[in-house]
């Protein structure tokens, strides 16, 4: 029984949460060019090489996230109209998705150009924003949902960055069940119900601790044995690499050309990829090989491994020019091109959940006693979230097939030279 009740005028049945119901304004945004293209872009884009069953297209996660959001808000005490603006961003995030889902992300951050970007191109320049307006919102408002958050009892809930994730609750239940594993275990209503907007904070009840820690477990353990697995991410990196090749000859950034961006889907991608002629550009031609790989599954392989603290050396992986650099350093100790190098890590957009990708370590926990609320931070009473703000981060190399030994040599040497001091 829901605990708001809005007009609604179509219902989506979906195997994770039953029916989930749309209203007008939804199902309007939902019929368009631009909404159905979800249906052709899977996402994460290296799932299904792993886990065949995963082959989760993105239409399927935009009900659920729009479905969990409400629920989540909804145990925050929201009214209707809260509700529907929270169900509004949750749509306009996903459509803000490219081809090849979080691989197309990354891309598009490298180059400076986030979710809330796309989505603000999306309300103001397609006839999304036509709708939003018929329906009562203005432009600028529905821009606010989601780049600032839903406004609820004086707090504003960001869906990109809450803690307590409607998005990565919906793909943790989703990616598990399709993929056949059992590692999303969680009680979601239950975490929701124990969930405040508290000295303007957002806070689970204290005595809730092993509801959060179900949620935290099940957020660590998708992220070791699916979202940062070695073969997803061997995939993802050759996808990633296709784009740095001919990303620009393959489809037009959003903030150059929207309307192109809004039609296009995997599907696009493999139709020009499956078509490079001879007298296509060298980059493209490049990109054509590293794709027949990757559609054949012959993926690059884990060459190195190494969990690395040093800030210095993580930091210079955060950048484009810091991981060519890396990749450059290794593919001439290894006599090879660069091109046959792949670092990866997992702080990086293209990884669907890693630990430090939500705050955890900022989340409170509070007990209502009689002089008021107490707060604690979760990482205080939780190893598990504790456990979130590592210092160590596993950093990988990967090469392509026949230079396996001579990468392993020279990525050994680099990574064993980083945190030296630390190993006595």
């Amino acid at each position: 029984m829901p605990l708001t009740d809005f007009s609604t005028v179509a219902k989506i049945k979906d195997p994770i949460h039953g029916y989930v119901s749309l209203t007008a304004l939804e199902k309007e945004i939902i019929d368009l060019r631009l909404s159905q293209r979800l249906r052709y872009i899977q996402g994460p884009a290296g799932l299904s090489l792993v886990y065949p069953g995963a082959a989760i297209s993105l239409m399927g996660r935009t009900f659920g996230f729009m479905h969990m959001t409400e629920i989540f808000l909804e145990y925050l005490g929201a009214g209707v109209e809260e509700v529907l603006k929270g169900r509004l961003a949750a749509l306009l995030l996903m459509l803000t998705n490219g081809p090849w889902a979080n691989v197309s992300e990354e891309y598009l951050s490298v180059r400076g150009i986030d979710r809330t970007k796309i989505a603000e191109i999306i309300l103001k320049e397609s006839q999304v924003g036509e709708f939003v307006t018929k329906h009562g919102y203005a432009l600028n408002e529905a821009v606010d949902f989601v780049r600032k958050g839903i406004p609820i009892k004086s707090y504003l809930i960001d869906l990109i960055h809450c803690p307590i994730n409607p998005e990565l609750i919906d793909d943790l239940e989703r990616d598990s069940y399709f993929a056949g594993v059992e590692y999303a275990q969680l009680e979601f209503r239950k975490l929701f119900s124990a969930t405040r907007i508290a000295k303007n904070k957002i806070a689970v009840e204290r005595s809730s601790l092993f509801t959060l820690e179900s949620y935290l477990s099940a957020a660590a353990n998708m992220f070791e044995a699916v979202y940062f697995h070695k073969t997803v991410r061997a995939a993802e990196l050759m996808l990633l690499r296709v784009l740095d090749e001919a990303g620009s000859q393959l489809f037009s950034l959003p903030t150059e050309d929207s309307a192109s961006f809004m039609v296009c889907d995997d599907l696009s991608f493999l139709y020009r990829l499956l078509h490079v002629t001879p007298d296509d550009s060298d980059e493209l031609k490049t990109a054509n090989r590293i794709f027949d790989d990757f559609r054949r599954r012959n993926l690059i392989k884990l060459t190195s491994s190494r969990a690395i603290s040093d800030p210095t050396f993580l930091g210079k992986l955060s950048t484009a020019d810091g991981l060519f650099e890396l990749e450059k350093e290794i593919a001439e100790s290894a006599g090879i091109d660069p091109g046959n190098v792949y670092i990866d890590y997992p702080d990086r957009v293209s990884v669907t959940f890693y630990p430090s990708r939500f705050g955890f370590e900022d989340l409170a926990l509070f007990e209502r006693g009689s002089s008021g609320y107490e707060f604690w931070h979760a990482t205080d009473l939780s190893p598990i979230a504790r456990s979130f703000s590592r210092i160590l981060k596993p950093v990988r190399v990967y090469t392509t097939r026949g230079y396996r030994t001579r990468v392993k040599k020279a990525a050994d040497s680099l990574l064993e030279s980083v945190d030296a001091a630390g190993i006595q």
